[in-house]
């Protein structure tokens, strides 16, 4: 049975992807959740630490993939790693969409993001090194290319959804995102990436999902 925490946290998570953050009021999580306000403030003490507990549930999954997937970043694996990234972020839609209204908002949450994207940057400029060095990618072309590749991957990973729902397009196509984080890879194949990467798209490892 779930705990008292897990219910007002599974509700609030649930309002603010359905309705959006700024229009879920604490009252309305303690309907959802059937609990009252007093009782959630016992738990919560604000709306900022109901979201600072959500989005660490959200780094944990986020930092559980990035370990799987730096054991052996090979193309199938980032194929991989991108694809449940689209996935895990369709469970926390709210923040994806309102990332920085969130952080202006709610300091505590803004810092602990900032703390979570210095890992992940490093551990995408590690999958340049590691594909560069096993002949997938080439070598870096002047100094500091991977380094800015890797923040141009995370920004795509990260804020895809939100250039897409700026534009009114449709944010939840999966082949679009792939191919948008693809895109900043192709140009650095060599003639072994190029052969890996068709032999994935021809022969792709659905079954994950």
């Amino acid at each position: 049975m779930a705990s008292t925490k897990q219910k007002i946290l599974a509700a609030a998570l649930q309002l603010f992807n359905r309705d959006g953050l700024v229009n879920v009021r604490l009252q309305h999580i303690a309907d959802e959740a059937f609990v009252s306000v007093g009782n959630l403030a016992y738990h919560y003490a604000n709306k900022e630490a109901i979201v600072l507990a959500i989005y660490e549930t959200l780094a944990q999954r986020q930092e559980a993939l990035l370990t799987e997937y730096r054991i052996v970043p090979l193309f199938d694996n980032i194929d991989r790693l991108i694809r449940l990234s689209f996935h895990l972020q369709q469970d926390y839609i709210f923040f994806y969409l309102d990332t920085l209204e969130i952080s202006r908002a709610y300091p505590a949450v803004a810092a602990a993001h900032r703390q979570h994207i210095v890992p992940q940057i490093g551990q995408l400029r590690a999958m340049l090194d590691f594909n560069a060095a096993r002949g997938a990618l080439v070598s870096e072309p002047v100094s500091g290319a991977f380094d800015q590749l890797s923040e141009q991957l995370w920004m795509t990973m990260d804020f895809w959804r939100y250039q897409r729902a700026v534009r009114a397009e449709d944010y939840n196509n999966e082949p679009a995102y792939r191919q948008a984080v693809w895109a900043l890879l192709l140009p650095y194949f060599t003639a072994m990436g190029k052969l890996e990467y068709q032999q994935m798209l021809e022969h792709p490892y659905d079954f994950y999902f």
